[in-house]
């Protein structure tokens, strides 16, 4: 169903307790009218997980500038993020930085 194809660590990004924050990106099937859908995990101070949000984006220019705004602030802030997409990690130019560290 999906294959992850890359994976990076930012380390030092956060204050948390954690080592490390996480995005995760995944190869998936085409669907009509996505972008990708993301799935962002926040961790409390002993590093279980708190919190899950899930955020579909459309495949516009406006949801282009949004996932990757959105990305952004989540890793900084602490966040881990896995992607899901039909498209290629290196057509998003803050998700392929990360990705790459």
């Amino acid at each position: 169903m999906a294959l992850l194809i890359k994976a990076g660590h930012i380390e030092g990004a956060v204050s948390r307790s954690m080592d490390f924050t996480t995005i995760t990106y995944y190869s998936v099937s085409k669907s009509a009218d996505t972008l990708a859908v993301v799935r962002y995990t926040a961790y409390d101070d002993v590093g279980s997980p708190i919190a899950v949000c899930e955020d579909h984006y459309g495949d516009t220019p406006e949801e282009f500038c949004r996932i990757e705004n959105d990305i952004e602030t989540a890793l900084v802030g602490g966040i881990d993020v896995s992607v899901m997409s039909h498209y290629e990690s290196e057509i998003f130019p803050v998700i392929s930085d990360y990705l790459n560290l």
